[in-house]
Parts: structure tokens; C-alpha cells; sequence
């Protein structure tokens, strides 16, 4: 399935957006770049195990933020529970291990593409924060017919089973759609995707 189990409560998106930001004091925004030398359309960093990276090594994991040499943050216990709470609803199973930050700006955007950096088949739990965005639903290949959704502020995504590995992306930010009561300081949005890497 590939569906919005819920959407979080107010002061739960104003906790998560106050611990993304003190995540982003240890492990700072990045931009990372494609094997092919074009870079990606966000910034990003992670906390938790492992965080992602993408480079002329290729995509990856590693233990350690590219630019300050440092482990990458512990996951806050708030990202985990809540990852492990939306698989549940679907009977599925996480142990996150991963939690990607990305900083979407009003013209950012990501292409379409499979998560499949995962050495295992866990679900792909995603929260948004901020502007909401025209996320595109794509099949198995990536000339398979797609649709588009609006993912709002506070909604959690889940991504398993079996449209685990379906194509998608992020086509379109809205501007100024954050809810004000959330305290966003620039237009934008903040998406964190859950991941378990290893069996």
C-alpha cells in the first residue's frame, strides 16, 4: 500500500519541526549530488544510524555526515514511535534505523525514482512538514501510468508492501500552504522519510 494512515496533530508537527532543527545543528543541511555530477534539488541530512548518501560512489549508506566527518545524531524517540505506529496500522513491521531530512525550497523538486538502497523490505515511512506538495504516484516501471496526490503538513505516509519499490517523486511544492500555527520561518518544506537498512 502507499497511503496517509493519519495526520499528526498540531503540537506533535511543532515538536518534530523543533527537533529537525536541533538535528540540523549536529548533522547541517547538505545538497548532495547524483553519480553523474548533477545535483539534487534539496538539501538534506539524516539522523539515526545511518544516513544516505549520493555521490560519484553512488548511493549509499554510511555512519558518518559527509562534511563534518562526525555520526550522524541519534533518531529522536518521537520519529521512531511514530514510524513504528504507521506501520503498524497496516500490520507491517520497522525498526528505524534511518530518518532522512529534506529541505524543500518553493522550486524544489525530486524526479521520479524507487527507494531500493535498502539491503531489506521494511516499509518507507514519510512525515511532512510545512508547505504541502504534489507528491506523483508512479508503478513498478517508470513508464507506468501515475497520478498525483497533495500531501499536507503533518501527514504520515506509509510505503510498503506491495508498492514498496513503485516509482515516485515530488513534482511540486505549493507555496505559502503551511499552517501559520506551525512557526515555518521560511516557505518551504520539511519531509523526513524513516527507513530500516538492514535486515
Amino acid at each position: 500500500m502507499i497511503e496517509v494512515v493519519y495526520t499528526l496533530h498540531m503540537d506533535i508537527q511543532q515538536e518534530l519541526l523543533q527537533l529537525c532543527r536541533h538535528i540540523v545543528t549536529q548533522a547541517p543541511l547538505f545538497k548532495k549530488t547524483m553519480p553523474t555530477g548533477a545535483k539534487f534539488r534539496y538539501l538534506c541530512t539524516s539522523a539515526g544510524q545511518f544516513g544516505w548518501l549520493s555521490d560519484k560512489k553512488g548511493f549509499r549508506y554510511e555512519t558518518h555526515h559527509p562534511e563534518t566527518g562526525l555520526p550522524f545524531p541519534p533518531m529522536p524517540d518521537l520519529i521512531r514511535d511514530i514510524a513504528i505506529d504507521a506501520a503498524a496500522q497496516y500490520d507491517l513491521s520497522i525498526r528505524p534505523e534511518s530518518a532522512l531530512i529534506n529541505w524543500y525550497e518553493a522550486d524544489s523538486k525530486l524526479g521520479l525514482h524507487q527507494d531500493k538502497t535498502e539491503k531489506c523490505d521494511a516499509p518507507v515511512i514519510s512525515i511532512s512538514l510545512g508547505d504541502s506538495c504534489l507528491f506523483t504516484i508512479g508503478g513498478e516501471t517508470r513508464n507506468a501510468k501515475k497520478h498525483d496526490v497533495t500531501l499536507a503538513s503533518g501527514d504520515v505516509l506509509v510505503m510498503g508492501a506491495e508498492h514498496r519499490y513503485i516509482f515516485h517523486g515530488v513534482k511540486k511544492i505549493l507555496p505559502d500552504t503551511a499552517p501559520p500555527e506551525l512557526g515555518m520561518k521560511n516557505t518551504g518544506r520539511v519531509n523526513l522519510t524513516i527507513r530500516q537498512v538492514y535486515p
